[in-house]
């Protein structure tokens, strides 16, 4: 296991958060965009190397559309909107779009019904009654109503009717946009009411809003590796309603410490928990490789369900430190994405049990919400500079190991996630340190020393099955593969970060 892994990117992604020029790694960063309906700028492998931060693309702004094609519905008729020659979108004109639901309708044989007709779904305009197939959150097939729209009016106010066909929606109907800066290209200074879908992690994001000079960026391209082009309804890198970079923001996270131990909900046979769509392969696995699996899940879906609470309280001490608004943001967006990735794992381990398994209610008597600034730097260091940068290594390694490609799929997943917590963490600790004393620095580093040999030891595993191709590894592989991120990844940053700095600052001011 040991140098099995290249753990570049993470080491890259990371000195970039720092602000720090991906020279001081040895290495350039390459540009590479993929994900968004920002467009793809060109070919990824020609761009040029950058050293901005991963919220930021490498001053992309806009440079206006060139050439444009009309781009048609499926039926052939105008969409309304232009696709430029760099593959961004804008739309020049308000059409009507067909509010046909192309999908199976309730037939009234489901065992649960929220609907039974058309006429039940009244909330919104459009609506119908569809069917949906027996799952975790429904033991039997159920009727469910969902809705379109015609024309920007039966959207509201913020919002446009996106007609199918012209950017992946994740859904077979015509929808609302989740913002609308712009409607139409007239409503803009430069002409071009752009507009994007991005898969959040949780949901397809559509947005419109006004291209801008000062936009960070104009295609994926401008962006790096991970990261694409997008408006959203918010933004942790930037301001809502304009073009930033972004990556998915439904985070897997820390866990919930107290007294060095952690804290964590007993198990409860319920289904309100556990996301439907993840199916992994079952059928295949040896009923003991089965029961493992089971076993571990159940136990990391309890951690990330605790971690809601986590990052709860590291909101509440970046308020006492005085953090600016967009660490104060990026940790809240994680701690409400932490709920759907705890349905992530509770799903699996539903699935590898063959029952629902869920959470009960979570103790939190003598969680302590110790806002001591030398206190908040000791935890940000061991539980996330160290503890969340280790985990977005694990998660990587397993992704390129598991053959199930459902499981892959959430291992990659949470490995992009547990990056963007590492980021979050990196970028709090840099604004910690800022004009810090040397006897802050002295104490950081320390800290380091400390997490790093802690880290360092092989985990003590009661797994009984070892069985690398589904995600299970032994203490001598994980050790190992730990020991590797933290003498490539995070002893490097921390390194970095801790050179001397000017004007010393003593870190308790922080909490004045």
């Amino acid at each position: 296991m040991h140098d099995r892994f290249a753990f570049l990117s993470l080491r890259l992604s990371l000195f970039a958060a720092l602000g720090l020029s991906a020279i001081a790694c040895g290495t350039t960063v390459e540009n590479g965009g993929s994900g968004g309906s920002g467009g793809a700028g060109g070919d990824p492998s020609t761009s040029s190397s950058s050293s901005s931060s991963t919220s930021s693309s490498q001053g992309g702004g806009s440079s206006g559309c060139v050439g444009g094609t009309p781009i048609p519905l499926p039926d052939g008729s105008d969409s309304g909107y232009v696709r430029c020659d760099d593959g961004t979108i804008h739309r020049a004109a308000a059409v009507a779009c067909d509010p046909t639901i192309n999908t199976a309708a309730c037939d009234g044989t489901e065992m649960f019904k929220e609907c039974t007709s058309d006429a039940d779904c009244t909330a919104k305009p459009h609506g119908k009654c569809i069917h949906r197939d027996a799952n975790f959150e429904s033991p039997g097939p159920s009727c469910g109503c969902v809705y379109s729209c015609a024309n920007d009016a039966e959207c509201g106010a913020d919002s446009v009717c996106v007609c199918q066909g012209v950017v992946e929606n994740d859904v077979a109907w015509s929808r609302c946009s989740a913002v609308a800066k712009c409607a139409t290209d007239a409503d803009c200074a430069s002409g071009e009411c752009g507009i994007t879908s991005f898969h959040d992690g949780c949901f397809q994001q559509i947005g419109l809003a006004c291209r801008a000079d000062t936009d960070a960026c104009r295609v994926d391209a401008d962006c790096m590796a991970g990261y694409a082009c997008a408006t959203l309804p918010y933004s942790a890198v930037g301001e809502a309603g304009t073009f930033n970079c972004e990556t998915q923001n439904c985070a897997i996270g820390r866990p919930l410490l107290v007294a060095g131990a952690a804290r964590t909900a007993p198990t409860s046979a319920r289904a309100d928990w556990i996301l439907a769509e993840i199916t992994p392969d079952t059928a295949s696995l040896d009923p003991a490789v089965r029961s493992a699996l089971a076993e571990a899940w159940t136990e990391i879906a309890a951690l990330e369900h605790a971690s809601v609470a986590s990052f709860a309280r590291f909101t509440l001490q970046l308020m006492a430190l005085g953090a600016p608004p967009e660490l104060l943001f990026a940790a809240q967006r994680a701690a409400a994405d932490e709920v759907e990735h705890a349905r992530v794992g509770y799903a699996l381990a539903s699935r590898y049990a063959d029952r629902p398994i869920g959470p009960s209610k979570l103790d939190l008597t003598g969680v302590p919400l110790d806002t001591d600034p030398r206190v908040v730097l000791a935890s940000l260091i061991e539980e996330a500079c160290v503890g969340e940068t280790i985990g977005a290594a694990e998660a990587l390694a397993l992704a390129g190991l598991v053959r199930d490609p459902a499981l892959r799929e959430v291992h990659a997943r949470i490995a992009e996630d547990e990056q963007r917590h590492a980021e979050l963490a990196w970028r709090t600790l840099r604004f910690l340190l800022a004009g810090a004393d040397e006897d802050t620095r002295h104490f950081a580093r320390a800290t380091f020393d400390r997490a790093i040999e802690a880290a360092s030891a092989e985990p003590s595993l009661r797994r009984a099955v070892v069985a690398e191709d589904v995600g299970l590894l032994s203490s001598k592989q994980i050790g190992a593969l730990r020991r590797q991120a933290l003498r490539d990844v995070v002893r490097p940053c921390a390194d970095a970060l801790l050179a001397p700095a000017a004007a010393p600052v003593a870190l308790a001011d922080l909490h004045a």
